[in-house]
């Protein structure tokens, strides 16, 4: 079986990740806060979205917060949003080993566009209700709690999220229905970091997207005369690229105001 050096890579990233949300738990001190407003050696980064809606709330932010808030964002702008879905997010780890699950009655996907309702919606509900509603209930900052402070009953949010997975649609979190992947979407938009191809070496063997998160944005990006996948939807995971047999597909950069 072909070693995907991508996907190991990515493996490696987001194992990490989990041990760094995980040091508060140990007493270290230089990894402080967890995804949602954190300082790694000092420097203080914040989740745009938090602050988005702590901005809706107060009407303000603090000089740190945003700081913090524009390194996030020109970071992820820079390598495409939703690389915090494919490389960082507990959460979508959590589903990818839940869709290694043989469960074959399951949908195969839902709308990619409900995650951008969700965001609507969630900074709608933010004001109307005076809370920051995604902080509250998201399974990223409960499974963050969770690895430091141990097993609470919020963690039942991450168990529903697993069952609808098992049982009615395969990632249907991470691919219709979490808010920051919506926001994080918009933000990928404007990426340079693209995936891009050689139409020359392809031979259409579908390979690719098998292996892809977002097959319904890879499949029509190479039928296209355009060699390279500009959807904001791409979490730049590397899949297609490590497991094409004709090194067809590589990472490159464009223009990111080239529509």
């Amino acid at each position: 079986m072909k070693v995907n050096r991508w996907t190991t890579g990515r493996r490696c990233v987001q194992i990490l990740m989990l041990l760094l949300l995980a040091t508060p738990a140990f007493g270290w001190t230089f990894f402080e806060g967890n995804l949602g407003a954190a300082a790694i050696v000092g420097l203080q980064l914040s989740d745009p979205l938090a602050a988005l809606q702590i901005l809706l709330l107060t009407g303000t932010l603090t000089a740190t917060m945003l700081s913090g808030t524009a390194i996030v964002l020109v970071f992820y702008a820079l390598l495409g949003g939703r690389v915090f879905c494919g490389w960082v997010c507990p959460v979508h780890l959590i589903t990818d080993l839940v869709d290694l699950l043989p469960w074959p009655k399951r949908l195969s996907s839902w709308s990619l566009e409900w995650k951008t309702t969700a965001l609507i919606v969630t900074v709608i509900m933010t004001i109307i209700l005076g809370i920051p509603v995604f902080e509250t209930v998201s399974p990223i900052g409960i499974t963050a709690r969770a690895l430091t402070f141990g097993v609470s009953s919020s963690l039942i949010i991450i168990v529903l999220i697993v069952i609808a997975e098992l049982v009615l649609v395969r990632r249907v979190w991470c691919r219709s229905l979490c808010p920051l992947g919506g926001f994080y979407y918009q933000l990928g938009r404007f990426s340079p970091l693209v995936v891009a191809y050689d139409t020359a070496k392809c031979t259409h063997c579908g390979e690719c997207q098998r292996a892809c998160f977002v097959p319904e944005v890879l499949a029509p990006s190479l039928k296209s005369q355009r060699n390279m996948v500009r959807s904001g939807e791409c979490t730049r995971c590397g899949a297609c690229v490590g497991i094409c047999p004709e090194k067809a597909l590589d990472f490159a950069l464009r223009n990111p105001f080239e529509r």
